[in-house]
């Protein structure tokens, strides 16, 4: 399959590993030198952080955003030891992460420095932020944090009119459609974590986690995603968990961000339960997976992230241990995953006609993501990305090298002509959907379409025939 162009020079940078990105070594400093020496040494080198080693696995950090914030306007003595203003436990980044991996990060976390660190623990350098900048991925960063400090809703709602603009702008600048997913994702993200603290608080509030599930989830968002969401109480009686799930949801309606049309949200009692609760529907959903819609609850949790709340109280861990523990119903799964075929022919007909609508979600988007649902749960995978589950699954029994390379490529082509058509409809003013008429794309952007499709159909037909032959192999616990 030729891929489409997803990026010019700009973009380079994002398909590098992060040890190529590398300007030299790491400023390192010892914990117990002056905050002054660890300035001038920053001066020196013409860096803007230095690291610290610490007495645990762990390295700390420095940059000059904390010598303003921390130092200047808090009045800090500057002869204290470094150890007294650094970030104890910086966030690190592998070496043989993406640029673009490594941009997400960056964003998810409101950070421009990461330690690059391996396998073994040595400190190879630092990431910097402007070694991956682009105008468009600088204003991801200033959108972060004016939607994570609104003061109020109708600050959130108005800064969040600056999104589907900022999406429109990555992708004029040819950023690739999967980069645009994983910063969409992170800003609906900071968008929703916002809006609970603004309607419950921050620390103090309710005991409680808050899921993402769908797409938001596994970081593949696009303008015409809406918000999937449940909630896990760590309590026994939330009385007044619902009225404030829905003033959360009336908060991100306005923002731009809808709640799911199929009332896959917080506010239902279906999607707000204990752990304990969560679990027990766990046992009955992969003991009988043909009642209670349990497929599909499986499938949303399988993906769902926690974005606010306590960490702890994650359903999805056991989410995938039951599911691995109970083949059958990951046959069930790949049965689902393979049983609507991409429609190749309707495709034939309609570049034949040059006329017609497809919805390109349902088509072949979905297809993929069910499959690589299955075949990276079927591995052992923890990610929920569709394209690092379909790479840990190649070659593994489960799911050809080939057939997971056509996936992946046809993924890409697919999110591509997706986020395109949205950028565009947003640009005229219309809201963005998934029905595209085909008549209205270039011949090269039809093509590739009906090739992504017929490839997809294909490796549901093979997938269909080995498990139908029992060609699989057994799923390992």
């Amino acid at each position: 399959m030729t891929r489409p162009r997803t990026g010019d020079g700009s973009s380079s940078s994002a398909l590098r590993r992060v040890r190529d990105l590398l300007h030299g070594p790491a400023i390192v400093c010892d914990a117990h030198r002056s905050i002054r020496d660890a300035a001038t040494m920053m001066t020196d080198a013409g860096r803007r952080a230095v690291v610290i080693p610490t007495d645990t696995d762990a390295y700390g950090i420095l940059t000059e955003g904390d010598l303003r914030s921390r130092v200047i306007v808090g009045g800090v003595d500057v002869g204290l030891p470094v150890s007294t203003v650094m970030t104890p436990s910086a966030v690190t980044v592998h070496p043989d992460r993406l640029g673009a991996d490594a941009v997400t990060d960056m964003l998810e976390h409101g950070l421009r420095h990461l330690p690059v660190v391996a396998d073994d623990g040595i400190l190879l350098g630092v990431l910097e932020l402007s070694d991956l900048l682009t105008s468009a991925t600088n204003q991801g960063f200033e959108l972060r944090a004016a939607l994570a400090n609104a003061v109020d809703d109708a600050d959130l709602i108005e800064q969040a009119r600056a999104v589907p603009v900022l999406v429109t702008e990555l992708v004029t600048s040819r950023v690739s459609p999967l980069d645009i997913g994983a910063t969409l994702a992170v800003l609906i993200d900071v968008t929703v974590r916002r809006a609970i603290e603004l309607v419950v608080g921050g620390d103090g509030g309710p005991d409680f986690a808050w899921l993402s599930l769908g797409s938001v989830a596994r970081r593949e968002a696009l303008p015409s995603s809406d918000i999937d969401s449940a909630l896990v109480w760590g309590g026994a009686s939330h009385r007044d968990g619902a009225a404030a799930a829905k003033r959360i949801h009336d908060i991100l309606d306005l923002c731009g961000f809808p709640r799911d049309t199929k009332n896959a949200v917080a506010t239902q009692s279906r999607f707000a339960r204990t752990l304990p609760q969560w679990r027990t529907a766990l046992e009955k959903w992969v003991s009988n997976p043909y009642q209670d819609q349990a497929l599909v609850m499986l499938s949303m949790l399988a993906d769902a992230r926690v974005v606010a709340g306590d960490p702890t109280l994650d359903p999805r861990p056991a989410a995938l241990d039951q599911l691995r523990l109970h083949p059958a119903v990951m046959r069930v799964l790949l049965r689902e995953a393979v049983g609507e075929k991409a429609k190749l022919h309707s495709f034939r007909d309609v570049v034949t006609r040059r006329t017609g609508t497809v919805d390109l979600k349902s088509t072949a988007v979905q297809p993929i993501v069910n499959i690589a649902r299955w075949a990276g749960i079927s591995v052992g995978a923890r990610t929920s990305s569709t394209l690092e589950r379909l790479k840990a699954a190649a070659g593994s029994g489960f799911l050809l090298d080939d057939d997971a390379q056509v996936l992946i490529e046809s993924f890409e082509v697919l999110q591509q002509i997706r986020v395109r058509h949205q950028a565009d409809q947003f640009a005229a003013g219309n809201p963005p959907t998934d029905e595209i008429v085909v008549a209205d794309l270039t011949p090269l952007s039809r093509s590739l379409l009906s090739n992504a499709v017929r490839e997809v159909a294909g490796v549901q037909r093979r997938l269909e025939y080995a498990s139908t032959a029992a060609a699989l192999p057994d799923i390992e616990p």
